[in-house]
């Protein structure tokens, strides 16, 4: 869990995180900015890494 939120703050400053699936690629956020990104794909084409987080949202 703590590698885990590890990479998602590296990810949200924006910085380069290697794809542990191919350790070719690097993530990116899709359609949006890292700091605002849920979703995040690697560089690599030919790779189906992927890193996608949900927010808690408490409503009360």
């Amino acid at each position: 869990m703590a590698e885990e939120n590890d990479i998602l703050t590296k990810l949200k400053k924006g910085e380069k995180v290697e794809c542990p699936v191919c350790h070719d690629g690097y993530y990116v956020p899709v359609n949006t900015t890292a700091d605002k990104a849920h979703y995040f794909v690697c560089t690599n084409k030919e790779c189906n890494g992927h890193y996608r987080w949900e927010p808690i949202i408490d409503i009360e």
